[in-house]
């Protein structure tokens, strides 16, 4: 059962995809920056696999995938994707502008920058609540803001170059947008991978109940703090799985934020304590 002290109890508040979650620390070894994992074949999909601490395999349990969640692998890959996606978006946008005025016919993409598939993501994505990791991230994606506006707005030029029978200076508008703005907005595209690839790393929180001792992935630690026993509450009754978990929910003393405690019933079910 979850250990509450007469006055306080410390714990460990971590993210864990878009939730805050939080363990006794009672049960927390020691944290540090994921190492290489070993992936074992025909284990349950919360398994990882295996890192090497100083000498000691340890079993390694992606905690996103025991909550339910996506892996943060798969959010990575996901995202990374569509940034590729939406950077072949504008290299086929040009090439669809360009055809468009050697084959005398309508041209039919959107000219709004934020019509387009990445227009539409990135005003969603610069809305959302801001993190450290994402810092740099959203630095190099603002840097795309201009060039974005540019390839878009060249539409009008080139079609009245083109309405106009001045076509030799259409097509030279457009190779002037491939040569500069579409360059540029190709390689922040590729620089904004990077980071993510560099930036994202996860975070390893080794923990251990009497012999039972395993490693599990999670998104970042953000506090040790102590949560007063009075903002500590059972489960509601429609999640009675929880509670026979022993995990309980929390407001954290000072911002009152929700955090959901996860008891040892829950952090050590898994197979990686068999």
């Amino acid at each position: 059962m979850i250990k509450v002290s007469k006055d306080k109890m410390p714990f460990v508040l971590f993210e864990a995809g878009n939730g805050l979650y939080a363990v006794s620390a009672e049960f927390v070894r020691e944290m540090l920056i994921l190492p290489p994992v070993v992936r074992v074949p025909n284990m349950p999909p919360e398994i990882r696999g295996v890192i090497n601490l100083r000498g000691s395999i340890l079993t390694l349990v992606d905690l996103r995938i025991k909550l339910g969640v996506a892996s943060t692998r798969s959010d990575l890959d996901g995202l990374i994707q569509l940034l590729r996606d939406r950077e072949q978006d504008h290299r086929h946008w040009l090439k669809e502008l360009e055809a468009c005025v050697r084959e005398r016919r309508p041209f039919t993409l959107a000219r709004d920058p934020h019509k387009c598939k990445f227009g539409l993501w990135y005003d969603q994505y610069k809305n959302q609540e801001q993190t450290i990791q994402a810092t740099f991230f959203r630095m190099t994606l603002k840097q795309m803001d201009a060039p974005h506006q540019i390839i878009h707005a060249s539409a009008e030029e080139v079609l009245k170059q083109a309405e106009n029978g001045n076509f030799e200076e259409a097509l030279a508008i457009l190779e002037k947008r491939r040569n500069c703005e579409l360059a540029k907005l190709v390689k922040l595209f590729e620089e904004s991978r990077q980071i993510l690839e560099e930036t994202r790393r996860e975070i390893v929180m080794v923990v251990r109940n009497g012999a039972k001792q395993f490693a599990m992935s999670i998104d970042g630690v953000q506090s040790v703090e102590h949560i007063p026993c009075e903002n500590i509450e059972p489960v509601p009754a429609g999640l009675a799985g929880l509670g026979r978990m022993n995990c309980h929910f929390a407001q954290r003393a000072r911002t009152r934020q929700t955090v959901l405690l996860l008891g040892p019933d829950f952090l050590f079910s898994s197979a990686a304590t068999n």
